[in-house]
């Protein structure tokens, strides 16, 4: 990966362990394959923050994005286009509250934008608009599943993410 020169100051520090650097390799596998990543677990286990991390090792501006019932299907395009031609990192935390018809339509967009990184495209159709795609676009969702009010994620969108579990530490 080349380094992508965002500079966002000096940022907080994230714990190397065992299961950083599985999620990291695995992010980064995700982005090799042109795919996106799905880091999943409990509350507390820094899905968000090893994303945000890896972003900053690479020189990504990354932009977190908290999901919840009011993101529509039109919502997530303008994000995605804006993402696309920047190629700047989404990171969209608790993914699976959005509700299950929304998930489906959504999966449509990443689709069709990882078909154009894999064909290498310069520019894709989003919303109906042609918009240029970057090369360093990456998308991120991370779930916390079990929760009340979350949905489980339809099958063609699982396809789309290498998925990674985060579990608690033991800290004792």
């Amino acid at each position: 990966f080349f380094y992508g020169f965002e500079y966002l100051g000096i940022g907080d520090r994230l714990v190397q362990t065992d299961l950083t650097d599985r999620c990291y390799l695995t992010l980064t596998q995700a982005l090799h394959f042109r795919m996106g990543g799905n880091p999943f677990g409990p509350a507390g286990t820094g899905k968000t923050e090893t994303v945000k991390a890896l972003g900053a090792q690479l020189g990504r501006f990354v932009v977190v994005m908290n999901c919840d019932e009011a993101f529509d299907f039109g919502a997530m395009g303008r994000i995605f286009c804006g993402l696309c031609q920047v190629g700047a990192w989404g990171c969209f935390d608790e993914f699976n509250r959005l509700e299950e018809r929304i998930l489906s339509a959504v999966s449509q967009q990443i689709l069709t934008i990882q078909r154009g990184l894999i064909a290498r495209q310069k520019s894709i159709e989003l919303l109906g608009q042609n918009i240029q795609l970057h090369e360093n676009v990456g998308i991120f969702v991370t779930m916390n599943p079990g929760y009340a009010g979350r949905s489980n994620l339809p099958d063609n969108l699982k396809t789309l993410f290498r998925a990674v579990a985060m579990v608690k530490p033991d800290s004792k």
